[in-house]
């Protein structure tokens, strides 16, 4: 992972940092360090201290559950929609999840103080890292659920949708066995379901990508997990839009009352001068 100062942070790429308004988004891009993610970096660890917090924007981050003797599943994915590191967001010192970087690419980082003096201001920043943040829940408990109770070929699926959903492509850099690593799953059950997601047309396999043909295919063969997931992400993430939109609005409403209400404080003025 590496810092890149030509990466120019005048526009957020996050969404979240887009629905801040344009008066606290640049305050906080004064903090925000722009960072290439590379494939494999690891960001948090298990008991770990996190010193900063992560937004992605064309990086996709794994968060996965380590046991004891070795084995990482993952619990949900993010990317451009999200941050890292929400249980420090929550108040803990330390990371509970493996924080890897699943497809590199970049994002920005901001010292965890820093985060939480922003959070303090009584601004957007909280509100909508709150959101996320259950939305984020969410996708845990929805990932729990249909490790219990859905096929293998669901999960595949499930797992493909919100890769897609993190990336401005439909050709993944997705190998059946970091799919297989990040359910927790042997290659072989991975394997025969990405076949008959290929037989049937809706993806092609070839050199370590993975390219998404018929993405309603993939939504149809899924299990109802993905889909609870997904309309809560996008809920919460409206929410802050507009959010930010009615903001924008009652600042142009106040500047306007501000500009009337000037001739007739000057006249004032004079009269009691």
């Amino acid at each position: 992972m590496c810092s890149i100062a030509s990466y120019a942070v005048s526009t957020p790429q996050n969404m979240l940092l887009a629905a801040l308004p344009a008066a606290e988004w640049e305050r906080v891009r004064k903090n925000l360090e722009p960072i290439e993610m590379r494939f494999g970096d690891v960001l948090n660890e298990p008991a770990a201290h996190v010193g900063n917090v992560y937004f992605p924007t064309t990086s996709v981050i794994s968060i996965s559950c380590v046991m004891t003797d070795g084995r990482a599943d993952a619990v949900t994915l993010i990317g451009r929609e999200g941050f890292a590191s929400v249980e420090v967001f929550l108040g803990s010192d330390s990371a509970a999840c493996r924080a890897v970087v699943l497809n590199g690419g970049r994002g920005y980082k901001i010292k965890r103080e820093l985060l939480d003096q922003e959070c303090g201001r009584g601004g957007s920043m909280r509100s909508v890292l709150l959101r996320y943040t259950q939305s984020y829940i969410t996708q845990v408990m929805q990932t729990t659920a249909c490790n219990r109770h859905h096929s293998i070929d669901q999960q595949v699926c499930r797992w493909l949708l919100m890769y897609l959903d993190r990336q401005e492509s439909n050709d993944l850099a997705l190998t059946q066995e970091r799919i297989a690593e990040l359910m927790g799953v042997r290659r072989e059950s991975v394997t025969q379901a990405a076949n008959k997601l290929q037989i049937a047309g809706s993806i092609r396999y070839h050199r370590g990508h993975i390219s998404v043909i018929e993405r309603t295919a993939l939504e149809s063969r899924s299990c109802e997990c993905y889909g609870i997931a997904k309309r809560e992400t996008d809920r919460l993430l409206n929410i802050s839009h507009r959010h930010k939109k009615m903001t924008a609005t009652q600042a142009a409403v106040d500047s306007i009352r501000i500009e009337r209400s000037e001739p007739a404080t000057a006249h004032a003025s004079r009269i009691f001068a």
